[in-house]
């Protein structure tokens, strides 16, 4: 089957440029043909057999070719749309001037639009695709429309939970949009039961046989590629490591640090101003995409000292509740002082956790307090994501156990227990994930899905998890294998969240080895059955085989 996949960013990173890449690997492995419109810049990955690159004036170049090892193909292209890129969520994309949706004006709207729908309009004529795979539900879905239609060539849309979130339920535009582009389409793929309540929520009304088109389709995992890992720790460390120099050729982001400011700003005795300084110091030493300047050290060290760990992979934004899980970590240690938390990820939290990180190994709960209520006002993805912590300081002040706790922070070494790795390509973080004691979700705003968990218990290992939205349908093999003590390793409401997220950390911590190995080997079965890509894809075919029919 030819089959055209349309992604407005990457092939590389996290949540929908993982779902892409995943998705047209498992095509080209089925003997598929496709071809993959986005932005990528360098998509030399196994599957892709050829890269084309639209120039100004409608020219084509033909970047590079490469034999690969499947029986179907697969080309990137990646169309000129000029400098600017809007996103959903504000982030670092190279070459690009980056705005969110929300904040594009009309004409830069209108140039968006329309640079897409040529270059669109150009290859659906050169490839005659039998089927179209859209991602996301703004603005590709409206832009694909028209062009299916003439071309007479049903399109399919995945929606991903980002775009509605943070555009449509923000700006009309894109409400409106979103209807035009969903409302062409012969099938709307959800990941699952929750996103597709949000769809019916959002559009219900506005989209004709809405209910007809929503169609349940969780994503997958390359159950070959995450899987339990046999070797030791440091051996795991050491090929992830080599994965890292390979892609990044030796840069770190210890290369970045001229970019940083040298100073406060004038007038920064204020609060606000002097919180707001120190983040952006410290976010310009982290560029994102890249690792840590030191995580060859940290790693090799946690493995030479076999220090079990916690393990947290995603973007650092406060939906994901990184910040909650950071004054856990004393009460983790406190009954198992040689555990270690790895923080797999990038994103604007970077500097106020690494400032989060310092009040709790100094016990200054007056700073700590200080950052949280600083947090509230300035990262607004979430409802009050720092409020929490304030939450759980209050309350063991309210038991008086407060002094205890903080007396407990200073005498762990907190900031040498907590690794920041920085961005790591599933290609390598996988490595590291078979060796985790747990996986840590703590989600505090809805998500579409629950990859990471998935990822986690293909390797075998147990995801302590916010159980709402998308990843309860992602969590039911953990439920299955674990029965009644899930309730203890899932976390609810925000209720005493950070009480929650400890106690569940120290569960696992103390399960024996043999145990832990059982229940996860249950899981990745489940995972198997459910959740592999070549059923997915399988299923994805079959989806558009019959919109082909009809």
């Amino acid at each position: 089957m030819r089959i055209l996949i349309c992604h407005g960013y990457l092939l590389k990173g996290t949540g929908s440029n993982q779902y892409v890449q995943s998705f047209a690997r498992s095509l080209c492995r089925q003997g598929h043909n496709s071809i993959v419109f986005c932005q990528d810049d360098d998509p030399r990955l196994d599957f892709v057999s050829s890269f084309v690159m639209e120039e100004p004036g409608i020219r084509l170049r033909v970047a590079w070719e490469q034999e690969i090892e499947y029986p179907g193909s697969c080309m990137v292209f990646r169309p000129d749309i000029g400098d600017l890129l809007p996103v959903y969520v504000c982030d670092s994309y190279p070459g690009f001037h980056v705005k969110e949706f929300p904040d594009l004006d009309e004409r830069e709207l209108r140039d968006y639009v329309e640079r897409n729908r040529a270059s669109l309009s150009r290859l659906v004529k050169r490839f005659s695709p039998e089927a179209i795979q859209v991602n996301h539900t703004v603005m590709l879905p409206c832009i694909v429309r028209p062009i299916a239609e003439e071309a007479g060539v049903p399109y399919f849309v995945t929606v991903h939970g980002s775009a509605i979130e943070f555009a449509v339920k923000k700006d009309r535009r894109y409400l409106d949009c979103g209807a035009e582009g969903l409302a062409g389409a012969k099938g709307i793929i959800v990941l699952s039961e929750h996103s597709g309540d949000v769809v019916r929520e959002v559009f219900g009304g506005m989209v004709e046989g809405l209910d007809e088109k929503v169609i349940v389709v969780p994503p997958g995992v390359d159950t070959g590629f995450f899987r339990p890992d046999d070797r030791s720790l440091s051996e795991a460390v050491e090929t992830l490591l080599e994965a890292v120099e390979e892609r990044t050729g030796g840069v770190r982001v210890g290369d970045f640090v001229g970019h940083a400011r040298e100073g406060p700003p004038d007038g920064g005795e204020e609060v606000d101003d002097d919180v707001e300084w120190e983040t952006t110091r410290i976010n310009a030493l982290h560029p994102d995409w890249l690792p840590e300047s030191d995580i060859s050290t940290r790693l090799r060290e946690m493995a030479a000292e076999g220090r079990p760990f916690l393990q947290f992979v995603g973007k650092l934004l406060e939906t994901k509740g990184i910040q909650c899980v950071l004054p856990a970590l004393p009460l983790i240690m406190r009954d198992y002082p040689r555990a270690c938390l790895v923080v797999v990820g990038f994103g604007e939290l970077r500097g106020i956790l690494e400032l989060m990180l310092g009040a709790l190994d100094r016990g200054d709960v007056r700073v700590l307090t200080r950052l949280c209520e600083y947090a509230n006002a300035r990262y607004t993805l979430a409802d009050s994501a720092f409020t929490p912590v304030l939450t759980f300081l209050d309350e063991l002040a309210g038991e008086g156990s407060l002094d205890e706790y903080l007396r407990l922070c200073r005498g762990l070494d907190l900031a040498g227990s907590v690794i920041f790795t920085g961005y790591l390509a599933p290609e390598e973080h996988r490595h590291l994930m078979p060796h985790a004691r747990a996986a840590l979700v703590p989600s505090i705003a809805p998500e579409a899905f629950g990859l990471v968990a998935i990822e986690a218990m293909a390797c075998g290992v147990v995801p302590v998890a916010s159980l709402h939205s998308g990843l309860r349908d992602a969590l039911e093999p953990a439920a299955e294998a674990w029965g009644r003590e899930a309730e203890s390793l899932f976390l609810g409401t925000r209720e005493k969240f950070v009480f929650r997220i400890a106690a569940a950390a120290r569960k696992v911590m103390g399960m024996p080895e043999d145990a832990l190995r059982y229940r996860g080997e249950l899981m990745r079965e489940a995972v198997k059955s459910r959740f592999s890509w070549d059923a997915v894809s399988t299923r994805m075919i079959q989806i558009m085989g019959s919109g082909l029919e009809s």
